[in-house]
């Protein structure tokens, strides 16, 4: 049968950062400027933060532990943005979607792709670990969030204008999210192409009948998953657009 619906991890996929390290860290910045001169507790909260969470990245492994992700989460969330007006982080993100290593950062190939195959009446969309408002500015300043029928990623919990935590609901549950995800939009696994980079994809290999590798994700895991799971291996942009006719 063939293939009517494209879904695609965003974080080494769509984006060459390989995870949302980018983004938060300028968003830790502008917090630490919001806080200049009142908030001096927070100002040496956030400094302290930000030298754990570069002992952390330096520590990691490949491939990551979700348990050392939450942990970096845990410190990022409690140091940084419990307690901040959510209108800040948004600000922050919305600067962030518009700089231009941002936008550089995008990979047009997959992205041309995907609007191809919106138009050509497939089911297009985004599954991701990301943050849902980030990805939606990021893409709506490059001119392509039209062109996706849903995204679901995770979000900023909030309450009355001020930020609790950054969630982690879909990261290292994928293949759960993307089974419900099928279920309720109707589609049929079998029919469906699920573009990923990261062992973090794995599961949702298994799920779909046209597991793809995405053209930024390193060599190796390409290698390995053509074999496990016979995923298709793009060469280039027309490979890929070839493949999902």
């Amino acid at each position: 049968m063939a293939l009517n619906a494209i879904i695609c991890d965003w974080n080494g996929t769509i984006i060459k950062y390989r995870n949302e390290r980018p983004l938060l860290e300028n968003v830790a910045v502008d917090v630490f400027k919001a806080s200049i001169p009142f908030h001096p507790f927070k100002m040496a909260r956030i400094l302290r933060a930000r030298r754990e969470l570069r002992t952390l990245y330096r520590e990691w492994q490949h491939p990551v532990e979700a348990g050392s992700v939450r942990e970096l989460f845990k410190i990022y969330n409690d140091a940084i943005i419990n307690g901040t007006p959510v209108s800040i982080i948004r600000r922050s993100i919305d600067e962030y979607a518009t700089h231009q290593h941002t936008q550089a950062a995008l990979d047009h190939r997959i992205l041309r792709t995907i609007k191809e195959c919106h138009i050509a009446g497939k089911t297009t969309g985004i599954l991701s670990a990301g943050y849902r408002y980030g990805i939606e500015r990021v893409l709506a300043v490059a001119g392509y969030h039209e062109f996706l029928d849903f995204l679901k990623a995770d979000y900023l919990e909030e309450d009355d204008g001020k930020a609790i935590e950054f969630r982690l609901d879909i990261y290292a549950r994928k293949a759960d999210e993307l089974l419900k995800l099928l279920s309720e939009r109707n589609l049929e696994a079998s029919r469906v192409a699920y573009v990923g980079d990261s062992e973090d994809d794995e599961g949702c290999f298994e799920i779909v009948g046209y597991p793809v590798l995405a053209l930024l994700a390193p060599d190796e895991l390409k290698d390995r998953y053509a074999q496990k799971y016979k995923a298709f291996v793009p060469q280039d942009e027309t490979d890929l657009r070839n493949y999902f006719k």
